[in-house]
C-alpha cells in the first residue's frame, strides 16, 4: 500500500464528487453568474472595511492606525498573491483556482467573524483571506474570456465591470449598517462567510472546466519559475506594508528601507525573467530539453562528481522548460504601458475620491458611518450605469483613444468639481458631490469596459489569468498608494461639532488630499495621448485591401 493512499482516497473523492452533476445538466452562463456573485467578494471586503473601522476600534478599544490594519492586511495579500494566482490558474485552469480560492476565503472569512480577544489574530485572518480573494480576480477574469466570444464576450465583460463596481458601493452600506447594530462589524463577516460557502457548494458541483486551446503545450506547475515566483511574492509585500506604514509617517525606516528593497528585489526579478532565462533559453537548442515525463535515475554512486552532474542535469532541464512568470507575448499586448499606468491612475483617483468622502462626511459634516456610505452611492451607480449603457459600436465609432480622453477629461472634470465642496455651504452635497460622483463613476467606468474589452481580445487565453493578475496586481498597489497618501495628508482626525477651529484645520486638510484626484486624473489624461487606437488601424486595413482588390480587377478588366 502506498504511503500517499489516504491523500490520493481523498482527492478521489473529491475528484468523484465533482462529476455528481451530469455536463449536460450545467450551463457556462449560470456557472458565470455564480462565479460573478462570488466575485463581489473582493470589493465587498475592501469598502467594507472601511466602513466597519469605526466598530473595530470600539470592539477592540484600540487607536484607527491598529485598526485600519483590517484593511490594510486584507490589501497586502491581495496584492502580492495576485499574479501568481493568475498564472497557476493558466496551468491548472482557472475554473479549479477559483473554487480553490473561494473555499479558503470562506474559511477565513468564519474565523474572522468569529469574536476573537485580540485584534492581532482578526489581522493574521484577514491576510489569509486576502490570499484566497487574489485568486479570484484573475481567474474570474479568464473565465470570462474562456467560456464566451464576440457579443457574448462584451455583455460578460459589461456584467463583470457591474459587479465589480456595484460590490465596491454595496460593501460600503453594509459595513456602515452592520457597524451601527448590536453586532457590529461581525456581522458583516458573518454576512460574507454566507456568500462564500453558498458560492463555493454551487461552483463545486456545477463548475465547467475552462479547456486548452488546441496546439498549446501543456506546461505543468513545477517548471515554474519559483526564484522569480519568491522574489515577486516578497517585493509586492514589501513594497505594499511600505506604503500602508507610510500613512503615519514617511520618516521611519519601515519606509525608506523596506520600500527601496521591494523595489530591487522587483528589478532583480525581472532582469532574471526577461534578461537571462529568456536569453538562456534562446541560446541553448529547443532539442536539448529533456522531456518532462523523463525521470532522473536516483544517485546511487556517492562520488560528488556524478552528483554534481545529475544536479547539473536537472537546472539544464528545468531552465529550458520553466514556464516564465512574465513570457514575452505579454510585452506584445497593444497600448500596454499606457492602460497600465491610466488603470493605476484610475484605480489611485478612484480609492482617494471614496476615502477622502467617507471620512469628511464622518468628521466635518458628523455623520454616521451609514450615512457617509449612502452618501457616496451616486459613486457606483454610476459606474453600473455607465456599464449598462456602454456599447463596443461606441467605441468604434470614435475611436479608443478618443473615448478614453473624453473619459480621462471627464475625470479631470469631476475631480475639481467635487474638491469644491464646503460644509458650511446650504445644500452643498447636492451642488457638489451628488451629480459630480454620479459623473465620475461614469468617467471611470468606460475606462474599464474599453480596456477590458481590448486587453481580452488582444491576450491569447492561456494567458488570460497572468495578464489580469499583471493589472489587478498595479491596481492594489495604487489603491495602498492612495491609502496612504491620503491618511498622511489627513492626518489625525477628531468628530467635534464644537470647536469651529478644528472643523476649519481639518477642513483646508480635506481640500489638500482632494488635489491628489485632480493630479492623478490629469496623468490619466496625459497618457491616453499615447494610446494607439487598433480599430483605426483595422479600418485602415481594410480600407487598403478594399483599394487593392479594385485596382486588381480593373486592371483585368483592361487586360
Amino acid at each position: 500500500m502506498s504511503q500517499y493512499a489516504p491523500f490520493e482516497s481523498v482527492v478521489s473523492i473529491i475528484r468523484n464528487g465533482m462529476k455528481v452533476v451530469p455536463t449536460r445538466y450545467r450551463n457556462k452562463r449560470v456557472v458565470y453568474g455564480i462565479a460573478m456573485a462570488a466575485l463581489t467578494l473582493d470589493n465587498l471586503n475592501v469598502a467594507g472595511a472601511m466602513t466597519t473601522t469605526f466598530s473595530i476600534q470600539e470592539v477592540f478599544d484600540t487607536d484607527y492606525s491598529t485598526a485600519s490594519w483590517v484593511l490594510s492586511a486584507y490589501a497586502l495579500t491581495l496584492g502580492a498573491f495576485i499574479i501568481i494566482f493568475g498564472k497557476i490558474g493558466d496551468i491548472w485552469g482557472a475554473h479549479n483556482v477559483f473554487l480553490l480560492g473561494l473555499i479558503f476565503m470562506s474559511v477565513w472569512s468564519l474565523l474572522t467573524a468569529i469574536p476573537q480577544k485580540s485584534i492581532i489574530a482578526m489581522i493574521i485572518f484577514r491576510a489569509l483571506q486576502g490570499i484566497g480573494a487574489a485568486a479570484l480576480l484573475p481567474n474570474g477574469y479568464s473565465m470570462a474570456a474562456n467560456y464566451f466570444q464576440g457579443p457574448e464576450l462584451e455583455q460578460a465583460i459589461r456584467i463583470l465591470v457591474i459587479v465589480v463596481t456595484a460590490s465596491m458601493g454595496l460593501g460600503a452600506v453594509l459595513g456602515g449598517a452592520f457597524s451601527c447594530t448590536k453586532v457590529g462589524y461581525m456581522g458583516f463577516f458573518y454576512f460574507t462567510f454566507a456568500l462564500s460557502f453558498v458560492c463555493s457548494v454551487l461552483l463545486y458541483f456545477l463548475s465547467i472546466p475552462v479547456k486548452r486551446a488546441e496546439g498549446q503545450r501543456n506546461p505543468m506547475v513545477r517548471d515554474l519559475d519559483f526564484p522569480g515566483i519568491i522574489m515577486l511574492v516578497i517585493g509586492l509585500l514589501l513594497i505594499i506594508i511600505a506604503l500602508t506604514e507610510s500613512s503615519m509617517t514617511w520618516k521611519t525606516a519601515k519606509v525608506y528601507i523596506i520600500l527601496p528593497v521591494g523595489c530591487i528585489l522587483l528589478a532583480i526579478m525581472f532582469w532574471f525573467e526577461t534578461y537571462f532565462l529568456t536569453r538562456y533559453k534562446r541560446k541553448h537548442n529547443r532539442n536539448e530539453c529533456v522531456p518532462h515525463n523523463m525521470q532522473l535515475p536516483r544517485q546511487q554512486d556517492p562520488d560528488l562528481e556524478n552528483q554534481g552532474k545529475s544536479i547539473s542535469r536537472f537546472l539544464t532541464r528545468w531552465m529550458l522548460n520553466v514556464e516564465l512568470i512574465f513570457p514575452a507575448e505579454v510585452f506584445k499586448i497593444p497600448n500596454l504601458i499606457p492602460l497600465l499606468v491610466g488603470l493605476s491612475m484610475v484605480y489611485f483617483n478612484f480609492t482617494t475620491s471614496l476615502m477622502i468622502l467617507i471620512q469628511y462626511h464622518i468628521y466635518e459634516e458628523l455623520n454616521t458611518p451609514l450615512m457617509a456610505a449612502v452618501k457616496i452611492l451616486p459613486f457606483p451607480v454610476g459606474m453600473v450605469s455607465g456599464a449598462m449603457m456602454y456599447r463596443e459600436s461606441q467605441t468604434r465609432k470614435i475611436g479608443m483613444r478618443n473615448m478614453l480622453l473624453i473619459s480621462s477629461l471627464v475625470l479631470v472634470a469631476c475631480s475639481v468639481w467635487i474638491s469644491r465642496t464646503d460644509y458650511r455651504a446650504r445644500n452643498d452635497y447636492w451642488k457638489t458631490r451628488f451629480i459630480s460622483q454620479y459623473i465620475l463613476g461614469i468617467a471611470i467606468n468606460r475606462f474599464f469596459m474599453v480596456y477590458l474589452n481590448c486587453v481580452m481580445a488582444s491576450t491569447p487565453l492561456n494567458l488570460q489569468g497572468l495578464v489580469a493578475g499583471i493589472f489587478n496586481t498595479f491596481g492594489q498597489i495604487f489603491v495602498a498608494l492612495a491609502s496612504a497618501v491620503v491618511a498622511t495628508i489627513l492626518g489625525l482626525l477628531e468628530e467635534t461639532s464644537s470647536n469651529y477651529k478644528i472643523l476649519q484645520t481639518q477642513y483646508h486638510r480635506f481640500h489638500n488630499a482632494f488635489y491628489t484626484t485632480i493630479a492623478s486624473a490629469v496623468v490619466y489624461f496625459i497618457f491616453m495621448l499615447m494610446i494607439k487606437d487598433p480599430y483605426r488601424k483595422k479600418e485602415a486595413a481594410t480600407e487598403k485591401s478594399e483599394v487593392s482588390v479594385a485596382l486588381t480587377e480593373a486592371k483585368g478588366m483592361k487586360s
